[in-house]
């Protein structure tokens, strides 16, 4: 059972910003949503742990400089607001004081479409400057604007989005305020864009075999799933081992769809150690880890990230042959960064760039970057958190060359950019090692 102070702390996530139930928590499982693929069921499975930090390379493993570019045309992106260039905002469901939070990418080195949770870039961006493709067109951008670019692909994350629906969340009585103007999309909405958006753009006219074709020449990538859903039951009657079971479930149900639809190439993100955030370190008397940070939160991530990992391992196994699945290793990427802060270019892993100048780590739930009150460092480039929640465009360009470039993605990147360029074998069944579990 994770401790209650998790679920204090979770609450304080702006990337969800959703506040308590006023119902007493209790260990139930509601009715199923999807098919379940039980944690407890794969106790047999090999240990595939995130806690194994400190038997990594901090400097990672250099790639052998295989060129990205002009290797993929086209990258479709699905996630939460570390991915999302702009739905959000264009769904016109965020509060006015949120407009603080978001950049427009105009700060970064070439300007792009959207607004995005940091003060520039994300990982997505950096991705698609590495393949030399422009920056992805949010999904609602195609509709907004008949001039939007879909050369490079189409990015469907949208900040906020849950696995589950709003129906779920009424039923449960679990309320949803703060940031949202009303309640935010589901990760089935981005699914049924991407089907919509086969069907109405990217295939129209096309057979099926001639669409699949087309989704196997381009790379998904697939940000954090599941990280809204923790924070909007705290304190209701839903068991966090059930959530973390159906939000893998519905990655599973992501999954799927896009291999049914011909992807080749996908990566998927693991989740970040939340509980090094400074919203997370903000609450008092919490019980550290051994990077002084919230031992609960980063406990209830790491099991979250074994158990995706496990899943992955089975969907490359049950593949015969014709893609590549990536785990993008996010929670020890960033552990690498914070831990070796002059290394990467740092100063700060402390503080949050934009807040109100409260406390060691510049983060209040009451007064968040965008509010009134609030101001943002003159030096972005040298923190880690913008505001306390998100990441800062130097934390996503340092994120961006782990996973691109060292050993953090599992198999590593090179390794699909070759397979991809036709000099490897397609096969799914044998990726590289992972890191052993910590004793």
């Amino acid at each position: 059972m994770v401790s209650e102070h998790f679920f204090h702390v979770l609450f304080f996530l702006v990337i969800v910003s959703f506040p308590f139930s006023s119902v007493a928590f209790h260990v139930v499982t509601p009715t199923k949503e999807f098919n379940v693929v039980h944690s407890n069921s794969l106790s047999s499975a090999p240990s595939l742990s995130s806690s194994n930090f400190n038997t990594i390379n901090i400097e990672g493993n250099e790639t052998d400089g295989t060129n990205f570019s002009s290797c993929f045309d086209k990258v479709y992106a699905f996630g939460d607001s570390y991915t999302d260039t702009g739905n959000a905002q264009l769904l016109r469901g965020l509060k006015n004081f949120v407009s603080g939070l978001l950049s427009n990418g105009q700060e970064s080195s070439n300007s792009s479409f959207g607004q995005r949770s940091s003060n520039g870039w994300l990982v997505v961006d950096f991705l698609c400057d590495a393949l030399n493709i422009s920056s992805l067109p949010p999904y609602k951008s195609i509709s907004e604007s008949s001039a939007a670019n879909l050369s490079s692909g189409v990015n469907f994350a949208t900040a906020g989005a849950t696995v589950f629906t709003s129906k779920f969340f009424a039923h449960y009585k679990i309320n949803n305020t703060l940031m949202w103007q009303g309640t935010p999309q589901s990760f089935q909405t981005q699914i049924e864009w991407y089907n919509k958006y086969l069907s109405d753009i990217a295939c129209k006219g096309k057979t099926e075999e001639g669409c699949k074709a087309d989704m196997g020449n381009s790379l998904f990538w697939l940000g954090q799933i599941g990280i809204n859903d923790y924070a909007r039951v705290l304190g209701s009657t839903i068991s966090l081992r059930w959530l973390k079971d159906i939000t893998i479930a519905h990655t599973s149900k992501l999954l799927t769809t896009l291999l049914d639809r011909g992807a080749k190439y996908i990566v998927v993100q693991g989740l970040p150690p939340l509980g090094c955030y400074p919203f997370a370190k903000s609450s008092p008397n919490f019980v550290k880890d051994d990077m002084g940070c919230a031992a609960d939160i980063n406990r209830a991530v790491i099991a979250h990230n074994d158990l995706l990992q496990t899943i992955l391992e089975r969907f490359r196994r049950k593949q015969s042959g014709n893609c590549m699945i990536l785990y993008a290793d996010y929670f020890n990427a960033y552990k690498t960064i914070t831990v070796n802060l002059g290394k990467f270019g740092f100063e700060d892993v402390l503080k949050a760039c934009c807040g109100a100048g409260n406390g060691p780590f510049n983060f209040n739930i009451e007064s968040l970057c965008g509010m009134l009150g609030t101001s943002a460092c003159k030096n972005p480039d040298s923190h880690i958190h913008w505001d306390g929640i998100h990441l800062t465009e130097a934390m996503h360009r340092k994120i961006s060359d782990l996973f691109l470039h060292k050993d953090f993605c599992k198999p590593s990147f090179s390794q699909l950019i070759k397979m991809k360029k036709g000099l490897l074998p397609t096969n799914c069944t044998n990726p590289l090692p992972l890191r052993p579990r910590l004793p």
